[in-house]
């Protein structure tokens, strides 16, 4: 049965009722749909585990804010108390006094910003056991038909509409610093701005960089040839665009001469238009100049914690742009990445220290 989200309290009793049996739903959350079960029914776990075709993978509990040190140890309680309710779910070391039936040390903990799920956390004596709604390795299902189209086992689905968001940011408090283990809809850099200071990149992650100009020919290629050079290619992943960019064009003769005066090449780069999908996916925005500032955040007004003017990122300085090259001679475009040097050098010691194996051995 699919039902549609009120406040009333037969749509909660609904939702009770079925917990209580052991039953599976499925629910809408801040990123992607979820199924749910009791965390404390053992029968009802091994038979979620059986639909998803998953192995003996951790499950994210939900658990009330005011219930989670029943459940988990706290630390780092300031990330805790700013990004909790939100699309983020935090590692934590399991409170052995726990009663839930777990054999990890480790626990996450989610709670999506949701009225009525926050609500039924609240309301609820139990915490529920919640993976997303998708065969295991398989992408997530968008709607609730889909869900009942593949799920016929699952008897209740809370309709959300249509969700296609990221998944939750998974970050390991146990560690020190934090541990990005997943990326997803928080960025790392509004963690660090909460955190205080830098956070480690999980072994199996890199960190995604963006390079934007105006014509996506000069500036932005050469700052990407020249970093490559200085972050091993395991660690980071750059790509580049221009807020005027025309599809298709090589980087100009001069920006692949000085590129390769720095050991590097960009050969193969053609240029694009800047879009919300290379903003959602970079860590780290940097721009060339104020203008192209405020055409990524007129694009996705949520990238704000990560877009930085290039010689402005953790400097003190203010309005500090690189000229444009375009056009002019071969001592401009040196002088120009030149100028990018001395930034491109910290920002990559910057990267390399969010790596364990690289701060062991820069």
């Amino acid at each position: 049965m699919i039902i549609k989200i009120d406040d009333s309290e037969e749509f909660y009793g609904r939702i009770v009722d079925a917990l209580k049996k052991g039953a599976i739903i499925a629910l809408p959350t801040d990123t992607v749909y979820g199924l749910a079960v009791d965390a404390t029914y053992v029968s009802a776990k091994e038979r979620l585990n059986s639909l998803k075709k998953r192995d003996n993978k951790p499950y994210t509990f939900f658990i009330s804010k005011k219930n989670i040190p029943d459940y988990a140890i706290i630390t780092k309680r300031k990330l805790i108390d700013y990004f909790l309710p939100g699309p983020i779910t935090f590692i934590l070391k399991r409170n052995p006094a726990a009663p839930i039936d777990a054999a990890e040390k480790k626990i996450g903990i989610r709670i999506p910003d949701v009225h009525f799920i926050i609500k039924l956390l609240n309301c609820y004596d139990n915490p529920l056991i919640v993976t997303s709604a998708n065969l295991s390795a398989q992408p997530p299902f968008t709607t609730p038909q889909e869900i009942a189209d593949n799920f016929k086992e699952i008897k209740l689905i809370i309709d959300g509409g249509i969700l296609k968001g990221a998944p939750s940011t998974i970050l390991d408090l146990t560690t020190t610093p934090p541990t990005i283990l997943r990326k997803g809809r928080v960025p790392i850099l509004e963690i660090e701005k909460v955190y205080g200071r830098r956070i480690i990149i999980g072994d199996s992650l890199k960190f995604n960089l963006l390079f934007v100009c105006t014509g996506n020919t000069c500036r932005s290629p050469m700052a990407m040839g020249i970093i490559k050079t200085m972050v091993p290619e395991d660690y980071l992943d750059v790509q580049t665009a221009g807020t005027a960019a025309i599809d298709g064009l090589p980087a100009s003769p001069n920006a692949l001469i000085v590129v390769k005066e720095f050991g590097g090449s960009i050969d193969n780069h053609r240029s694009r238009p800047i879009n919300k999908e290379l903003i959602d996916w970079a860590d780290l925005i940097l721009v060339m100049e104020y203008r192209h500032y405020e055409t990524v955040l007129e694009i996705s007004a949520d990238s704000v914690a990560k877009t930085f003017l290039l010689k402005e990122y953790k400097r003190r300085t203010k309005y500090n742009e690189v000229p444009d090259p375009v056009g002019r001679d071969l001592a401009f475009y040196r002088d120009c990445a030149l100028d990018m040097y001395s930034s491109l050098k910290f920002l990559a010691m910057d990267i390399k220290k969010r790596f364990t194996k690289l701060k062991n051995n820069p």
